[in-house]
């Protein structure tokens, strides 16, 4: 009997089916990347520009003072956020890649700042607006509210938080899902340069 297995070699021999990318592949990933996050970084700007002109109006008119300095610290957050986006979230330019880096490693640096980015979103996102929609909310109940009961104020109170960490969830929710694809994207990069 001989130690020949043909099933075996050929077990062995299959290394499975080779992913590879094409430079200009790379490059089309890259800039569609790039162009996305972009656009969103856009739209987010503008979001913060709608809520600071919302706000200021709010905070200049309403002469109640628990609705102003709430409105005062959504415009602070609003402002925090859109440098926060800036410095951890903005899109690099694919044409600034550094002498000795390539374009897989340029474009594996964008897809983890991106990604790291969205997993902090709590810390740098959401948390900044807490102050300010509690503050805001409850002045809106409580100064708004004279001769309801406190109980039905107290409720009112409970819904619009509820309602507002609701949100909080879900955009926390959605954060997360597109960290765990840029994950798995970075994942597939990382195979594609092993090879």
């Amino acid at each position: 009997m001989t130690d020949h297995d043909p099933l075996r070699d050929l077990w062995t021999s299959d290394q499975g089916e080779k992913f590879t990318m094409s430079v200009s592949e790379l490059t089309a990933k890259s800039n569609q990347f790039h162009a996305r996050i972009r656009w969103r970084n856009i739209t987010e700007y503008i979001a913060a520009a709608l809520v600071i002109g919302v706000f200021g109006w709010i905070a200049f008119l309403v002469p109640v003072w628990s609705i102003k300095i709430g409105a005062i610290l959504i415009i602070a957050a609003a402002f925090y956020i859109s440098w926060k986006l800036h410095q951890i979230g903005g899109a690099f330019n694919p044409t600034d890649i550094s002498s000795g880096q390539s374009l897989a490693d340029h474009h594996r640096e964008a897809l983890v700042r991106q990604r790291d980015a969205l997993q902090s979103v709590w810390r740098w996102y959401l948390l900044p607006f807490a102050p300010g929609m509690l503050v805001f909310t409850l002045g809106t109940t409580f100064e708004t509210g004279s001769g309801i009961p406190p109980s039905a104020l107290l409720s009112t109170s409970a819904v619009s938080l509820g309602f507002i960490s609701a949100i909080f969830f879900g955009v926390h929710a959605l954060n997360a899902r597109a960290a765990k694809k840029l994950d798995e994207e970075i994942g597939a990069l990382d195979a594609t340069m092993l090879k």
